[in-house]
């Protein structure tokens, strides 16, 4: 009996690398999408925990400004900034610096804490009701749909 010895045809290794470069690149798809969804989670856990910090910070300052200095009788803002002022005529400023035409800086008092780099367009607003002040710092997402947006709100009595 005698073997046929020929080796593969043509046809079956082109094939074959067909069949190969096809799972390829359908699996680079698939890692390439998976790693922008992973940098996207982490973006936006790092945006909340920033967001989170800013509230909590921000809002303990202004309570023990209001203890030491009475209660606010006025606040006006601008785009960048918030002037505070107090019962005692005191004033303090809530201001979002931008460093060097990139990294962007939230300050108020001894507290400073830098803004996730993929934030822009920054805001702060405020109003004062009776009871409440609110002062509403806001921007834009590079990464999602969703505008950040901190509202820190203090009771004013």
């Amino acid at each position: 009996m005698r073997l046929n010895n020929k080796g593969y045809l043509a046809v079956e290794v082109i094939l074959a690398s067909v069949v190969a470069i096809t799972i390829a690149v359908f699996l680079m798809e698939i890692t390439v999408k998976l790693v922008n969804i992973t940098d996207d989670a982490y973006v936006d856990t790092e945006i909340i925990t920033d967001k989170t910090l800013i509230i909590k910070n921000i809002k303990e300052h202004l309570e023990e400004d209001m203890k030491n200095n009475g209660i606010i009788t006025n606040i006006s803002c601008n785009s960048l900034y918030c002037n505070i002022t107090f019962n005692n005529s005191t004033t303090s400023i809530i201001k979002i610096m931008n460093r060097d035409g990139v990294d962007y800086k939230i300050q108020y008092g001894d507290y400073s804490k830098n803004i996730n780099k993929n934030l822009y367009n920054y805001t702060i607003s405020s109003s004062k009701s009776e009871d409440y002040v609110l002062i509403k710092i806001t921007a834009d997402n590079k990464f999602s749909k969703e505008p950040f947006e901190a509202n820190i709100i203090v009771y004013n009595k």
